[in-house]
């Protein structure tokens, strides 16, 4: 069969930049799944356009709840010419029946240990509606390919999934019910060949959680020593509080880490398993310093702790810390989440128009703060934060000017048109509600 793989665009106003993004680790494994017969393409939209004149036996479409109408609207593009479409990834596994009507199959869960079975039905014509994989009890992923002569650019990361799951359970975060609380783990051999692979100046790890195991965690940067890699991945404040795990990490090539700080509010910082003090917070931002690791670290605004001077706060505590890079949201209720199920519950969820659901834009009423005050306090957090005062007191805390000054300037130029934005989306809110976007 000609298979067609696609992960679509979204309409988020602060889009990453070309120079960050990073391959798209579900197409590369549905890629390595479909190999047996097949001739494969993948296309991820931010990057390419959609080669809708070729001919195809099977179009995948994974989909992020953000991209969701998108999704929806290629794959009825392709079915009204009678190709046959399969939705998956986050969305469609929390809204199967909402899916179902735009495809004629939904992949519910991990695609490994189902992919081959449904491109087999699919080759017979006995394709089923729903093919589910949910918190399976093993991690089946294949090695990928990261070679792709149709792409001129060297991506600035190879991805690399080591586990899945996540003990921590946030209340805001879809890992649990899709990936499960249990932390699975791949055979360090099997990662060590993966790195092998891999191209352009970074490995980047993928895991919700790099640390969440600490044994295993030991293991994987013991191994990764001997390659001599550039390492990017995501952790808990813990891990680099633990002297030995993150003196091992850095010696291993650890050069980037995302952290969820999450909030500088200390109420909200209780109901975090994750967190941990927030006088530890300047401990280990100063530990990355030193360790010339670059630090980036995110935030959320919204929390029902939150009221409209946690904006101001927050924006003290990143330029006493020099924190140099910073991603902020507005806390977003995804379906499938303990808090979307909480804010339906409430009385509080503005919409499900899924295209507003890209962390930037509020879409339930917060407890302490209105709608316009979360809205306008964040867009002016991300003014300051990003203006030419704030990247200039931060820099002296940068690990890597030029990495430093090229993200800040990236930032920046996504923050310029939110106002823009919110004014649209506030008119559509008091005109339109009600009418899809």
């Amino acid at each position: 069969m000609r298979i067609l793989l696609v992960a679509p665009r979204t309409d988020y106003p602060g889009g990453v930049p070309g120079w960050l993004r990073i391959p798209q680790m579900s197409l590369l494994i549905l890629e390595a799944l479909s190999k047996n017969g097949h001739q494969v393409i993948t296309v991820e939209e931010e990057a390419e356009p959609i080669p809708f004149d070729k001919t195809w036996d099977l179009v995948g479409i994974t989909v992020m709840t953000s991209a969701a109408g998108r999704a929806y609207t290629l794959a009825q593009r392709f079915r009204e010419r009678g190709v046959k479409v399969v939705l998956g990834g986050i969305h469609p596994s929390v809204l199967p029946a909402e899916a179902s009507r735009h495809a004629d199959a939904v992949l519910v869960g991990e695609a490994e240990g189902v992919w081959p079975r449904l491109l087999e039905d699919a080759e017979h014509h006995r394709l089923q509606r729903v093919y589910e994989n949910l918190k399976p009890a093993t991690l089946q992923v294949p090695l990928v390919d990261y070679r792709n002569d149709r792409k001129s650019r060297v991506p600035i990361a190879s991805p690399v999934v080591a586990s899945r799951g996540c003990p921590n359970g946030c209340n805001f975060c879809s890992v649990p019910r899709i990936y499960g609380r249990r932390h699975r783990r791949l055979p360090v051999e099997q990662i060590i060949e993966q790195v092998k692979r891999s191209r352009g100046d970074y490995v980047a790890f993928l895991d919700d959680n790099l640390g969440a195991n600490r044994e295993y965690a030991m293991e994987l940067f013991t191994a990764l020593r001997n390659l001599k890699v550039k390492i990017l991945g995501q952790v808990a404040v813990k891990f680099i509080l633990d002297d030995e795990l993150f003196q091992l990490a850095v010696a291993a090539g650890l050069k980037g880490i995302f952290v969820g700080f999450e909030t500088v509010e200390e109420k909200s910082l209780q109901g975090f398993r994750k967190s941990v003090a927030l006088a530890e917070y300047g401990r280990a931002i100063k530990k990355c310093r030193d360790a010339g690791v670059m630090l980036h670290g995110s935030f959320i605004f919204g929390l029902d702790e939150h009221d409209a001077t946690i904006f101001g706060r927050t924006l003290d505590f990143i330029l006493k810390h020099k924190i140099p890079s910073v991603s902020a949201y507005v806390l977003t209720p995804y379906p499938g989440t303990p808090l979307f199920d909480q804010v339906v519950r409430e009385g509080r969820l503005l919409h499900r128009h899924w295209g507003f659901y890209d962390i930037v834009t509020p879409v339930f009423h917060p407890a302490r703060m209105t709608l316009a005050e979360l809205a306008e306090g964040y867009l002016k957090f991300r003014q300051s934060l990003f203006g030419f005062r704030s990247i200039a007191q931060r820099f002296f805390g940068a690990v890597n000017p030029y990495v430093y000054l090229h993200l800040n300037a990236a930032f920046r130029r996504t923050t310029i048109g939110l106002r823009e934005h919110y004014q649209n989306y506030f008119k559509w809110l008091k005109e339109e509600k009600g009418k899809e976007p």
